[in-house]
């Protein structure tokens, strides 16, 4: 089953043998961007360690057998996962100890505290980890300090820096990587998502190592936004009232509130980057060269107000009015 996630071998094999030589911890956060495997991981291991052919030793699984099928069905009773509910900030108290009426008599907390049903253990995933507040994070701590026999607790988050520390030094931390690209490709193709080895490369070029952010450029009309900006980057000098026309009504098509429009700006700005440094390698006009250099410091410099909350729209405008001007400067060194 381990061939199916990309990625991970190393954490797989670091698994292995610390259940091998019986020294797994009770609690685990995994750390890494969204969309690279953690939950997928956290699910795998599970199924392993439920599997009623494989031992735990061999850190396999039948997918066969009742608890292998309950699994991929979603329905063993000893798995348990909670998350942020969608439209939340936050992951409700609730979720862990139960509503006010019900507080320590429901809830992750005391479900893990009963027995098995139908395994020797049972086993927690909490995503969306870092979106615990103090008090979500404080009704956890007595689970860590004393968990039940048998129970494995996994905890997802970005960062480390996202997890108050009384959770986190009580969690051992087991770090992901993004993906390469060539692996997003494969997955990209292997799901039927795209029908193209060219369409998977140029999808996986810009996923940062994350299959979420791949799907998101397939779903979202990312892709019509990349080809606009490549055929204004093109354009020889650039045209930077017709550009940014063109790139609006792309943002407009696209929709979304102040967010999402920040968030498609961050993608023009790295669309543009990606674009400028291919004209870059390919150029052998060393004054050419010179201005692209340029252009490009001017992007990174973008990039830098829009984290200063820069408004869009000027951010848009004036990096384009600044790219057409050196597009058409002739660079004296």
């Amino acid at each position: 089953m381990w061939e199916k996630l990309r990625g991970h071998q190393r954490q797989v094999e670091m698994f292995r043998r610390a259940i091998q030589r019986e020294r797994t911890a009770h609690a685990y956060l995994f750390v890494g961007p969204h969309g690279i495997g953690k939950k997928l991981f956290a699910k795998n291991m599970s199924q392993c360690l439920f599997c009623e052919r494989f031992p735990d030793t061999d850190f396999e699984a039948c997918g066969e057998c009742s608890a292998c099928k309950q699994m991929q069905a979603g329905t063993h009773p000893d798995f348990l996962m909670i998350g942020c509910p969608e439209g939340k900030r936050e992951l409700p108290i609730d979720l862990l100890i139960g509503s006010r009426e019900n507080r320590g008599r429901t809830g992750l907390c005391h479900e893990l505290s009963l027995r098995p049903m139908s395994a020797n253990r049972r086993i927690a995933v909490i995503d969306d980890a870092e979106t615990m507040n103090e008090a979500s994070a404080n009704s956890l701590l007595k689970t860590l300090e004393e968990p039940p026999p048998g129970v494995i607790l996994f905890l997802l988050s970005p960062e480390t820096d996202q997890i108050l520390p009384t959770i986190r030094s009580r969690c051992q931390i087991i770090r992901f990587s993004p993906l390469p690209e060539s692996d997003i490709a494969e997955l990209l193709l292997e799901s039927g998502e795209v029908t193209s080895s060219e369409q998977a490369r140029t999808i996986s070029q810009f996923s940062e190592g994350n299959l979420n952010t791949a799907r998101q450029l397939l779903d979202s009309g990312l892709l019509e936004l990349k080809n606009t900006i490549e055929k204004c980057l093109r354009s020889t000098p650039i045209n930077s009232l017709k550009s940014v026309a063109a790139i609006k009504a792309v943002f407009d098509n696209l929709g979304g509130d102040t967010a999402k429009e920040r968030l498609n700006m961050r993608w023009a700005n790295q669309f543009s980057i990606e674009e400028l440094r291919r004209q870059l390698h390919e150029s052998e006009d060393h004054n050419r060269m010179d201005q692209l250099a340029a252009m490009l410091e001017r992007c990174f410099e973008a990039e830098s107000h829009l984290k200063q909350t820069m408004p869009v729209a000027l951010c848009l405008e004036a990096m384009f009015d600044d790219l057409a001007r050196l597009s058409r400067t002739q660079i004296v060194v």
